[in-house]
């Protein structure tokens, strides 16, 4: 596993975060799984407020210059999106949009 080194300061704060997560999940967890939820929540949340701002057609144009260019990655995760269960009805209005026969 790779290793980054933080001041003490910082991983103290981490150390005494920890009991924060293990409230919240109601269970106990390792120093690094803490590390990893406090690094994913980080990262999800600058970009947040990065993209947050955006107005969806700015938002909608960068998705699909991002399929151009990753076309497996970024139409394989809508495909798999849009084949989870909650997705039912927007399958069905697209099925429709789309000219497909829907039942």
């Amino acid at each position: 596993m790779p290793e980054i080194k933080i001041s003490e300061e910082i991983y103290t704060r981490v150390a005494e975060f920890k009991h924060v997560i293990e409230a919240v999940t109601e269970e106990e967890t390792s120093f690094d799984t803490c590390v990893e939820v406090i690094l994913c929540q980080g990262i999800d949340s600058m970009l947040a407020e990065l993209l947050g701002p955006l107005e969806p057609a700015t938002l909608l144009s960068s998705f699909q210059q991002l399929g151009s260019q990753h076309p497996e990655q970024v139409y394989g995760y809508i495909a798999e999106t849009l084949m989870r269960g909650g997705e039912a009805r927007l399958r069905e209005r697209l099925k429709k949009k789309f000219g497909f026969r829907t039942s």
